[in-house]
């Protein structure tokens, strides 16, 4: 068996990626289950793999993990967003009142409209197929977007953040979008989502409420939902968190998911990989695993492994030097598993 690595996506992957936006049920915008819009999508990032790009200008890098040559999860990083059009959140603000006649003190929570994240670098589309679940894989795919980063940052802005798909019910409902939303857009959410997906996010300037919204007026399951991740998004979340990411009450307007952010150089895997000589290659290595990547931007491939390290020299089993396509000499990036 091929050892399972990260690679650029091509137009060959396009039929195992839709069926792995199939998978993932909806609610996944940056994947999803129209093959029609994937296609654009990828042929998007194929054009932005090839661009030879010096500084961040919206391109869109999708990996594929290419597992006995089939792409069996994706992951991606949005060099800037908002470009176009700004990139809309709301952000929870507390406000404060006070009569003095009746010295009563009242804190509220509101829902403000903000562009704060526009031209941020962004990492998003993380799914992985329930057949590629179990063994690591799932954090090959999450942290190898860092290394992506970390092998070209130039390319890349800054800060980096990441939108999590919102809580839902078990039936499928949505009552953030319920409370918000749907009654601005006047469409349901599937349709809304979709519609993002395909043409941007223009219409959402143009229909959502430009005024703050009181959460003390919503719903309380609508409250609820204001930074809770759906249930298959609450892994992603808690990895996220122990890359240094934080939450600082930024919601998606749509499903009122949370939004996380930091620094390139706040990024565990980033800000602790280092840099190795490929010394050596053997059948078996004893070492530790560990985070490994070579190439940058349509050359870039990562892996996990067993390393051995000796000075500045690395030793690699053969099967994930292949999985790199590199030889001695190569350079290799390292980051603890």
């Amino acid at each position: 068996m091929s050892h399972p690595f990260m690679r650029p996506v091509t137009l060959a992957d396009l039929h195992a990626v839709h069926a792995l936006a199939v998978q993932a049920g909806g609610g996944m915008t940056n994947l999803p289950a129209s093959e029609k819009t994937l296609r654009e999508k990828i042929e998007r990032s194929v054009a932005s793999f090839n661009k030879d790009a010096r500084k961040p200008g919206g391109e869109f890098y999708m990996l594929v993990l290419d597992v006995g040559g089939k792409a069996m999860g994706t992951a991606a990083v949005f060099a800037s967003i908002g470009d176009t059009y700004g990139f809309v959140n709301y952000k929870i603000n507390r406000e404060f009142y006070y009569s003095e006649s009746t010295k009563r003190r009242v804190e509220r929570d509101v829902l403000v409209p903000t562009h704060d994240f526009t031209d941020a670098a962004e990492v998003g589309s993380l799914f992985i197929s329930p057949q590629a679940r179990g063994g690591g894989l799932g954090r090959l795919l999450a942290r190898s977007r860092y290394l992506f980063i970390a092998q070209k940052p130039a390319i890349i802005a800054d800060p980096v953040c990441a939108e999590l798909r919102g809580w839902r019910a078990p039936d499928g409902a949505q009552p953030f979008w319920n409370a918000v939303g749907g009654r601005f857009f006047d469409m349901g959410f599937e349709e809304a989502d979709a519609y993002n997906a395909a043409y941007g996010n223009q219409f959402i300037e143009d229909l959502m409420p430009r005024y703050p919204i009181y959460v003390d007026m919503l719903p309380e399951d609508a409250r609820q939902c204001l930074g809770r991740p759906h249930d298959g998004a609450a892994a992603a979340l808690k990895m996220l968190k122990e890359e240094g990411f934080s939450f600082h009450n930024y919601v998606d307007v749509f499903d009122g998911g949370p939004l996380v952010d930091a620094r390139q150089a706040q990024i565990r895997t980033i800000r602790d990989s280092r840099v190795f000589t490929l010394a050596a290659l053997k059948d078996d290595v004893d070492g530790p695993e560990a985070l490994l990547a070579t190439g940058a931007v349509a050359s870039f491939r990562a892996t996990k492994s067993k390393a051995r390290i000796d000075g500045d020299r690395l030793t690699l089993p053969r099967a994930a030097a292949v999985a790199l396509n590199a030889e001695p000499g190569a350079e290799v990036r390292w980051a603890a598993w």
